[in-house]
């Protein structure tokens, strides 16, 4: 019987040299041993830190990137269907609809922060990029989010930011939900000067922002 270090090597190894099949592997010996699945998806997540930081040193292309976000997904199901399978619910944290602003079609970040989000047990609904504001907050409204997490890449799609905000307060409803920005041009001064709730900066730091608001 492997012992859980042994397990978490391989998970850890295995995600970051983007082997699907060791991955699921991985997750059915763990599961067998009925270890706890979420220290299981925090090492995954290491992992997926460690990815990003080859693929930020031009040490991965972005087609291995995206390929270990696609992996995780599934692992996250995976791992969800098989607690399931054996009576075991996993409870969300909370519900965060995530999108790119109008105008926008940058979404790598984006979707490498959903995928951390998963792992830290939140309910993420990702409508994807080039969104209006207006689509956000139905989306936000239509899945009772806690928390709208949207970013801009480009300082001419940043008014969409503050846009939001303002749309939160028409419908009366801005202090029911948080409100985390992020992009390449978004500062803390800017998410000060449109009452955005926080301004993240990696995919760990917009993690404890979510788990702080919930808390």
């Amino acid at each position: 019987m492997p012992s859980k270090g042994e397990l978490l090597g391989e998970a850890y190894t295995s995600l970051v040299e983007i082997d699907e099949k060791g991955v699921f592997n991985t997750i059915e010996k763990w599961l067998e041993n009925d270890y706890d699945a979420k220290e299981l998806l925090e090492k995954f997540a290491e992992a997926l830190s460690e990815i990003g930081r080859r693929f930020e040193e031009k040490e991965y292309f972005l087609s291995q990137l995206m390929n270990s976000t696609l992996i995780l997904e599934k692992a996250n199901k995976l791992i969800a269907e098989k607690l399931a399978e054996k009576g075991v619910e996993i409870k969300s944290k909370g519900t965060i609809v995530m999108a790119t602003v109008k105008n926008d079609t940058h979404d790598l970040g984006k979707n490498i922060v959903a995928s951390m989000l998963r792992i830290a047990g939140f309910n993420v609904i990702d409508i994807g990029k080039d969104r209006y504001a207006s689509e956000i907050i139905d989306a936000a409204i239509t899945n009772k989010a806690d928390i709208i997490a949207v970013s801009s890449m480009t300082s001419t799609t940043m008014g969409t930011l503050g846009e939001l905000i303002g749309l939160l307060k028409e419908k009366g409803i801005r202090q029911n939900i948080k409100v985390m920005i992020s992009g390449a041009p978004v500062t803390q001064d800017y998410a000060d000067s449109i009452g955005a709730d926080a301004c993240v900066r990696t995919a760990a730091e917009a993690v404890e922002t979510a788990e702080s608001f919930m808390n």
